[in-house]
């Protein structure tokens, strides 16, 4: 656990000190530049990745999780593809250098205000018990600057133990203080349920689910409650509860 906060805290006051810095003098617009961004805020909107969900490929001795990072352009208006390079930021990045494969080369296509390039990361023994992140930034050469602060490196937190996924705990309900997920579809998050849901998505080969297909979000939710309501019925005196004791309850309707 000291190693978890330690390595969090590191991160932070790397980004207070990346965004204090790179606020004076930034220039976020222009005629002969194209500022790449990442879609995220470094500040509040970190990608949680755990290797628990990613299936061991076949031949492959670790298990390797290809991320999707989402990126913003502004700035020139460009009329062709443009090639861009990323970097792993080493002074705010805790994860070694050794586990992250980086493309040689990303693409922004041309007519695009956003886009979504690829990382992969290797899984390690020593993320069974710790988290560690990953900084990416826009390496500034030719065409391409950095961005707003805010928004110039991604952050990936990276574990092999099971979390909460970004997709349950986005709040987007009553200014972003509640998850529709929460309320409308699985209920609230227990690592117990999180598991049967998984289940489910391994059934219907979704391991990888992101939760943005509402159609399937709502399919999946159905079936764990059918589940959940099938044992309880078998076991009225003993229904499902969770790691803390709790009723597992699914609130979809239907």
């Amino acid at each position: 656990m000291k190693n978890i906060l330690l390595a969090g805290i590191m991160v932070c006051m790397g980004i207070s000190l990346l965004v204090s810095c790179q606020e004076e003098g930034l220039v976020v617009n222009g005629n002969d530049i194209s500022y790449i961004n990442f879609n995220k805020n470094l500040t509040k909107d970190t990608t949680r990745i755990s290797f628990e969900i990613y299936p061991l490929e076949e031949g492959m001795d670790v298990k390797i999780a290809e991320v999707p990072v989402e990126v913003v352009i502004f700035g020139k208006i460009q009329d062709k593809d443009l090639e861009f390079t990323i970097s792993l930021d080493e002074n705010m990045s805790t994860l070694p250098v050794s586990q992250c494969i980086l493309p040689e080369k990303c693409i922004f296509k041309s007519g695009q205000l956003l886009d979504t390039i690829y990382v992969k990361i290797k899984n390690s023994p020593d993320l069974k018990t710790t988290t560690k992140y990953v900084a990416l930034k826009v390496n500034a050469e030719g065409e391409v600057g950095e961005g707003v602060a805010n928004n110039s490196r991604a952050i990936i937190a990276v574990t092999d133990r099971l979390v909460k996924p970004d997709w349950w705990d986005f709040k987007d309900m009553y200014d972003g203080r509640y998850s529709t997920v929460d309320y409308y579809y699985l209920g609230f998050y227990s690592e117990t349920k999180y598991r049967m849901f998984l289940d489910i998505l391994r059934e219907n080969n979704d391991e990888l689910f992101d939760g943005k297909d509402k159609v399937k979000l709502r399919k999946y939710s159905l079936l764990l409650k059918y589940e959940v309501e099938e044992y309880n019925e078998l076991h009225p005196d003993a229904p499902l509860r969770d790691e803390k004791d709790e009723l597992i309850e699914v609130p979809v309707a239907g």
